[in-house]
């Protein structure tokens, strides 16, 4: 490859200076001349589609700047995208979803690919809960004190953040883990399925009756502004101060403590015949 072409490529990732016209050729060249003088692979976090776009640019970084903050310690073939992310960061392996929306059985593939007893179980959870990893289990304690659930952002590479596709939720464990653990890996719950996880209150971000507020107002006033959120189903419960029990038709004038979603379009309102304090 020539000079020019090169010189013509690392412009080529800033199209407000690139002058030159640069072929598909001399992107690949410049990519496979730089990946073949490291000896630490570099993979993308983001989304399989991006894949080529962001091997340049770390090529092209780590010609400028030679320095690689974490090394990514697995690559699979162009034609099989990759379902997580595995990045090396000391003794620490932090494992994120790249394809949230890949079978279970990728990413217990991938891991058990790394030497890793640890399998994902994918569950029915509300909205806000898509594509995320939600609890780990283990069969001990010593299995579960080596992982650490990490919250979008957290461990990311560079300038990633939480708005990232690949900086979403990961969880964190030893590279020679030896443990055995599941994960849980919230998805889209079919139509009657019940959700394994949702948020603590119906009124939360993302949830069904997001914004609203039911406290202290009555079952009557409370009513239009669930039904209007395309509820189909209310369930009414009421606490005696241990257990909540299931009340049906109460009066109108009853107030509402608090709201809950347990499937789609399906919701719970916890009621009592007085205000709540």
């Amino acid at each position: 490859m020539k000079t020019h072409d090169i010189d013509a490529a690392v412009r080529g990732l800033n199209p407000h200076q690139a002058t030159d016209h640069v072929t598909d050729d001399a992107w690949g060249e410049l990519a496979d001349a730089v990946t073949a003088a490291e000896s630490a692979p570099v993979v993308p976090l983001r989304r399989p589609s991006q894949h080529r776009r962001l091997v340049l640019a770390a090529a092209c970084t780590l010609l400028i700047g030679g320095v690689v903050a974490a090394t990514v310690v697995n690559r699979p073939d162009q034609n099989q995208p990759q379902a997580l992310s595995f990045t090396e960061r000391g003794d620490k392996l932090i494992v994120r979803v790249v394809d949230p929306t890949a079978d279970p059985k990728r990413y217990n593939a991938e891991f058990k690919k790394m030497g890793l007893d640890v399998k994902v179980q994918s569950v029915p959870v509300s909205p806000p809960w898509v594509g995320r990893m939600i609890s780990f289990s283990g069969r001990n304690d010593k299995d579960m004190s080596q992982l650490k659930l990490l919250e979008p952002g957290e461990q990311c590479n560079g300038t990633l953040n939480a708005s990232d596709p690949g900086c979403q939720e990961g969880v964190e464990l030893p590279k020679n883990y030896d443990g055995k653990s599941d994960i849980q890996f919230g998805r889209t719950a079919k139509p009657g399925e019940l959700y394994v996880h949702t948020s603590s209150s119906a009124t939360d971000k993302g949830e069904v009756l997001a914004g609203l507020t039911v406290k202290n107002k009555t079952i009557g006033q409370v009513l239009p502004l669930v039904k209007s959120r395309g509820v189909r189903e209310i369930e009414y419960l009421i606490s005696d101060g241990r257990n909540l029990n299931q009340v049906k038709s109460p009066p109108g004038n009853w107030y509402v403590d608090d709201a809950s979603t347990y499937a789609e379009g399906e919701v719970s309102l916890l009621v009592s015949p007085t205000p709540v304090k």
